[in-house]
């Protein structure tokens, strides 16, 4: 009876405390670290503001209960009073490396960098290499070492520099060799090191374990400790590489894995790696991204990961400041969101900071003596709390981000809310965030002191888990879907939980609330439960949303409504007892409850490893019906039948990833089988390159080789393993890639590998064709049909007016313009056709250059505002000659090897109005041009060609705009700004739905040409984004009007929209280019197009959708819909597929036989980028 009175004294003493009552504060003077405790390093100030837990000093703030009574932080100040870590506390940090030669920073992390006792250790030290008896392994233990990198400061690359250390063995057999400090899986090498000084990786390990030495920066962990694993050269990366990352993480003993990252690719090993964490007690904190957007960040939106989204400051974008808790610009939101970090540097830092504070929490665990949990293995210095405690704890302990609920102090739904001397330029106002979990901040601001707090008292809540069904699931209308998942609470004498479901993405707007429906109950559970929870019944579902689940997910006014056919199923475990008594553990997850007549049966359907390449049809065996061909991140290219079943001989495999860890231990035990070379964006080329009459099926893959196949599957001679067995020859020059600082730098970030597909055409004179692509080496490659290389080739892709000199081995380019922005990645599939009539194919690619510079837009309506942007400029856009080097066009620089391959009149400039925005997916240009004669009144074809962020041009093959010059000389765009005053609203369509309309610019997305309206002249289109959304990017909060859209073009001389554009579309689309085709068998095309949101719209000319249209695809979305008869039948099929690895298949009304505009990617199945229609 005693003890059962001092654990209920002890609960009602360490319950979490709200920020509720803005009178008596909940946090005085016991709260205080003692003395010393607080770092030199952290101003205690509003400077300090993300860590802290001051008060607003504004009166309406501090006294504000929405405003949580004007905390500023995450209180991590107070947390440290509790724990600053520990030294047995290990976070893997995944990112681009470390800067291990800058001096500053090795000064803040050199000493809580990981070392690797089996591979490094100081002579005559102990077993744990403690030399020095301080109680921890660092560098510092190997006495005066030599400075091996020159930066005048001991750091463990000195080590790993030192060929007594890195001595080509595996000393303690782990399967890595020498990993004496962390790994670099872009190489496949023992060095971490940040070759093109990129920096994020080290910012990332100072957010979360920079060391508390009085100067510089400090973590939120400051006596954590840090391993580097570099995945990428950026935060932008693959999803094998991350894989391996999260296995050697696991392999090296990491408690917690810090991923900032965003992912190109989801191949299976990517849930699977992150599975083997959960299960090992490894909790992944994961990025949402940085698009201001409520698209599904990967690898963030896998099963099991910790979601994390930023707040900032509530500044104004003409003046002015009120409040702590607004949506950073540069952070996602949506569904997954589990928690919001005060955070000024985006996503990333919202990441590096919740995942110091994870081990926090960890630290304070193990401080407190709390037992292993038992589902964690029981290896030494193991994680104690299992990866969903860890989550529930954020999430118990977090600061409700409740602007909707009335207070004492303040209205309901305040979502405009500003200070007297707050200035707007566009209506500005917060995203709605409601009482509990929303799908803006989650389940509110991070609180560190609450969480450390209450894991001291060993107030820890139950573990809420659904595995199934998987997040984004598209349900029927009828049947029923299972829930299963696990639920345990250890620290209560037992418990209950239900299984919930309701309607909609987030609870509702004040005063109405959730209808929450109970599916499933248990209680007085004393021990943990797996397996089936709960049945929901979809007819009950369907009954509850709009339309019973079926119609088209759109709104009242037309416009895309992703949320419509939206269902939240929640977990919820009540912990009765114990330390625990009281508490919650909470798991939520969104699905769709919709009924499509047009799907095809048997679809949506997961296909493990599709993510990035788009699906075509072709008709590979001559049985009259053709085949759906799609390839994956996994290395796996497909034939599927109409049935289902693929054809025989395929799959087809690429060959296993040189940087795998095919040694990892936690891969074997785990049976995580080696990744095979990812098949990245665009799609497979369809085309009979040997001249033997019968299709074969080209790829590029991430490794940077080119595969070919027969119809039968066949491996071509050349190419992969080839005929024969051996290597092909059609692959990448390793010289112009080489992880070294003397081939690299931030303007030379190369990489050995293809991100788009091949394009096949003819080079020469002979019959068969030539295969060219791009790759990230800053090279476009041509191959003949048996895989060896077509002379002139490779060509380097830089603007010779821009260099000043190119080394003549690893072609790193010194650039003479000290406003270039960092990169030098191809990523674009080029473009193929003879434009001058002599029977061989120039080639059109854009390269991911970017000059800051007046931008190249004649047009001066925006012109004044673009400037006051920042930084804005030009990226390049390239015509290279059929015989490449070979060409005898004039050589327009003496410093570049290449430059007499350029056609005359090119490089082009294509203008942005955001310059290095993302790495990879946002610098330069992303998307292969389309090429139609789109104005009939110039002979030949036009290039239709756009950057990553600017407007849409229109060349002539001599590199003259189409729409002629204008202010200064620039070329004339399309169509693409109404301007301040609406001065040229009259050129877009009056029957647009977008109002958004100061400038509508390209992002990330490319074009498609297409006959859409009735005159028979090829139009172009291309998604886009108004002014307002791209100031989103970076601005807080929202601003109206903010429209991602399509635009579609009228051919012929103006550039104005056609009448029914631009139309607002759910979301910004990556490497997204629209398919064109009639839908609806009216004789009218439609632009069909993707995006990172559950819509696939479709507009004709007028902007009228066609019956059944748009489309719920329920996720993400890249590149171009695939149209094809699949059955024979005569009527074409559509496909898509989602990069959670979905594939879904529609029925149409477009006659097969006259698909030609543009039903694929690269518009046709040789992806030369040219149009069939027009």
């Amino acid at each position: 009876m005693v003890a059962a009175v001092l654990v209920s004294a002890l609960v009602a003493c360490d319950r979490y405390r709200p920020p509720t009552d803005c009178t008596n504060w909940r946090y005085g003077p016991k709260d205080e670290p003692a003395a010393g405790v607080i770092p030199a390093e952290y101003p205690r100030t509003e400077s300090g503001w993300k860590l802290g837990s001051l008060r607003d000093d504004d009166p309406a703030i501090r006294s504000s209960i929405q405003n949580q009574c004007g905390q500023v932080g995450a209180a991590v100040d107070l947390a440290w009073g509790v724990t600053k870590g520990r030294n047995d506390v290990l976070i893997a940090v995944l990112d681009s490396g470390i800067k291990w030669r800058d001096a500053s920073s090795m000064a803040d992390l050199a000493r809580n960098a990981y070392l690797n006792v089996g591979e490094a250790h100081p002579a005559g030290a102990p077993a744990d290499g403690d030399a020095n008896g301080d109680g921890r392994f660092d560098v510092s233990d190997f006495g005066a070492i030599a400075d091996r990198n020159g930066n005048g400061v001991a750091d463990p690359e000195d080590l790993i520099l030192d060929p007594a250390f890195s001595d080509g063995v595996d000393d303690d057999g782990n399967g890595y060799v020498d990993d004496i400090s962390g790994w670099d899986f872009l190489y496949g090498d023992n060095n971490p090191l940040d070759t093109v000084d990129y920096g994020h990786g080290t910012g990332e390990a100072k957010d979360s374990t920079a060391d508390d030495d009085g100067a510089r920066d400090v973590g939120s962990c400051p006596d954590c400790r840090f391993l580097p694993v570099r995945v990428g050269d950026s935060f932008v990366t693959d999803g094998g590489r991350f894989a391996a990352g999260v296995l050697f993480g696991l392999d090296s003993g990491a408690d917690i894995i810090q991923e900032a990252l965003g992912v190109t690719s989801n191949p299976r090993q990517a849930q699977q790696a992150i599975d083997a964490a959960y299960e090992r007690g490894v909790l992944v904190v994961a990025s949402m991204a940085d698009e201001e957007s409520k698209h599904a960040n990967l690898p963030a939106a896998l099963e099991h990961t910790m979601p994390v989204n930023s707040v900032t400051q509530r500044k104004h974008l003409l003046g002015g400041q009120d409040g702590w808790m607004a949506l950073n610009g540069c952070t996602n939101w949506g569904p997954i969101t589990w928690v919001s970090m005060p955070s000024s540097s985006c996503s990333s830092e919202a990441t590096g900071l919740s995942s110091g504070i994870a081990g926090l929490i960890e630290s304070a665990a193990r401080d407190a003596g709390i037992a292993r949990n038992l589902a964690n293995p029981a290896t030494p210095g193991g994680n104690v709390l299992s990866a969903n405690e860890l989550k529930q704890l954020f999430a118990a302990n977090a600061d409700d981000i409740d602007f909707g609920s009335p207070t004492a102090t303040d209205p309901a739904n305040n979502y405009a809310r500003r200070c007297a001397s707050c200035i707007d330029f566009f209506a500005t106002e917060s995203f709605p965030s409601r009482k509990g979990w929303d799908q803006v901040h989650g389940f509110g601001r991070v609180n560190a002191y609450e969480a450390v707090r209450l894991v001291k008292a060993k107030r820890i809540p139950p573990e809420a888990d659904i595995t199934s069904p998987l997040w984004f699931d598209v349900e029927g209308t009828r049947g029923t879907v299972a829930v299963t998942g696990r639920v345990a609470a250890r620290f209560a004498d037992s418990y209950s939980y239900r299984v919930e479901w309701a309607t909609g993405a987030s609870p509702p707007a004040h005063p109405a609330t959730d209808r929450w429906r109970v599916a499933g109950t248990g209680s007085n559970l004393t021990s943990p439960k797996s397996g089936t929870l709960a049945t929901i019944d979809l007819a009950q579902v369907a009954a509850a949303l709009p339309g019973g689940g079926n119609g088209v997910p759109e709104d009242g006014t037309g416009k895309p409504d992703e949320d419509r056919f939206a269902v939240r199923i929640r977990l919820v475990v009540t912990a009765k007892g114990g330390t625990a008594d009281g508490l919650e553990g909470v798991h939520q997850k969104q699905i769709y409850a919709h009924d499509d007549p047009d799907l095809v049966a048997g679809y949506p359907k997961r296909i493990a490893g599709l993510s990035a390449s788009s699906p075509v049809f072709a008709d590979l065996d001559g049985s009259g019906g053709q085949e759906l061909i799609v390839a994956s991140a996994d290395g796996e290219v497909h034939a599927y039948t109409s049935n289902g079943n693929e054809l025989p001989g395929w799959p087809v495999r690429t060959s296993v990833s040189p940087w795998w860890p095919s040694g990892s231990p936690t891969a074997r035990a785990a049976g995580i089988p080696p990744i095979r070379s990812a098949v990245m964006v665009g799609a497979p080329a369809v085309a009979d390159i040997d001249g033997n009459g019968s299709p074969d099926v080209v790829v590029t893959d991430l490794d940077g080789e080119i595969w070919a196949w027969s119809a039968s599957g066949t491996a071509l001679r050349g190419f992969g393993a080839g005929i024969g067995g051996g290597a092909g020859t059609a692959r990448i020059d390793p010289a112009y890639s080489r992880d070294d600082r003397a081939a690299q730098d931030e303007r030379n970030r190369t990489k050995p590998g293809f991100v788009s597909s091949a394009a096949l055409g003819q080079l020469d004179d002979d019959p068969e064709l030539e295969i060219v692509a791009a790759a990230m080496d800053r090279h476009v490659y041509a191959f003949n049909h048996d895989g060896s290389p077509v002379d002139g080739w490779p060509v380097l892709v830089v603007d010779p007016a821009k260099v000043s000199a190119v080394d003549p081995t690893s072609h790193k380019v010194t650039f003479n313009d000290p406003k270039t922005a960092p990169g030098g990645e191809l990523i674009a599939t080029p473009a193929l056709h003879d434009f001058d009539g002599d029977g061989r194919d120039e080639v059109v690619i854009g390269s991911q250059e970017e000059y800051e510079e007046p931008v190249n837009a004649g047009d001066t309506t925006v012109q004044n505002l673009i400037a006051q942007q920042g930084d804005v400029g030009n990226s390049r856009l390239y015509m290279i000659s059929p015989d490449g080097r070979n060409a005898d066009n004039p050589d327009r620089s003496a410093a570049h090897p290449d430059d007499q391959a350029y056609v005359p009149g090119w490089p082009a400039k294509l203008g942005m109005i955001l310059l290095d925005v993302l790495p990879v997916i946002g610098n330069g240009v992303t998307t292969q041009v389309a090429i139609g004669d789109v104005k009939p009144s110039s002979p030949g074809m036009e290039i239709v060609a756009t950057s990553a962020a600017g407007p849409v041009y229109v060349f002539e093959a001599d590199g003259t705009s189409a729409y002629g010059t204008g202010t200064g000389g620039n070329d004339n765009p399309a169509l693409w700004a109404g301007g301040l005053g609406g001065e040229q609203n009259g050129r877009y369509g009056a029957g647009r739905s977008s109002s958004d309309l100061i400038a509508t610019a390209s992002a990330f997305s490319g074009p498609a040409v297409g006959r859409l309206d009735a005159d028979g002249v090829a139009d172009f289109t291309a998604p886009t984004a108004g002014f307002t959304r791209l100031i989103d990017l970076s601005a807080t909060e929202s601003q109206a009007p903010s429209d991602d859209q399509v635009l579609a073009w009228k051919g012929g001389d103006t550039g104005n929209a056609l009448p029914g554009f631009p139309q607002v579309t759910a979301d910004i689309g990556f490497f997204v280019s629209p398919a064109i085709a009639d839908l609806d068998g009216d004789g009218r095309n439609e632009t069909i197009v993707g995006n990172g949101l559950a819509v696939l719209s479709a507009h004709e000319a007028d902007g009228s959708r066609p019956a059944g249209w748009p489309k719920l695809q329920g996720e993400w979305v890249v590149g171009t819909p695939g149209l094809g008869d699949w059955d024979g039948d005569g009527v074409a099929e559509i496909a898509h597929v989602r990069r959670d690895g979905v594939l879904l298949v529609w029925r149409t009304k477009q006659r097969a036989s006259k698909l030609k505009d543009w039903p694929r990617f690269g518009g046709n199945s040789r992806n030369t980028g040219v149009t069939g229609g027009g």
